[in-house]
């Protein structure tokens, strides 16, 4: 009988870093489009645990936090 590949090898891993960004950055999103409170702690939650989690580091969370408040001043001036 012919022997195969493991089929492990042909599928990527993720890292855990890969998909927080894309979780949060997926939420941010959603944040964006429609401002609902919810979304907003959601997100501030998501960013909390993803530290705490090591998936993200402090100064990500700190940068993400940064860039949320300049992002709801943006509204504030705009809306």
């Amino acid at each position: 009988m012919a022997e195969h590949a493991p089929r492990a090898s042909a599928r990527s891993v993720i890292p855990p870093h890969q998909i927080a960004t894309a979780v949060i950055g997926a939420k941010l999103i959603a944040f964006r489009v429609n401002r609902r409170p919810e979304q907003l702690a959601h997100l501030l939650g998501m960013t909390r645990m993803a530290a705490e989690l090591g998936a993200i580091t402090q100064e990500e969370r700190q940068q993400f936090l940064a860039d949320l408040d300049t992002l709801m001043a943006e509204g504030v001036n705009h809306g």
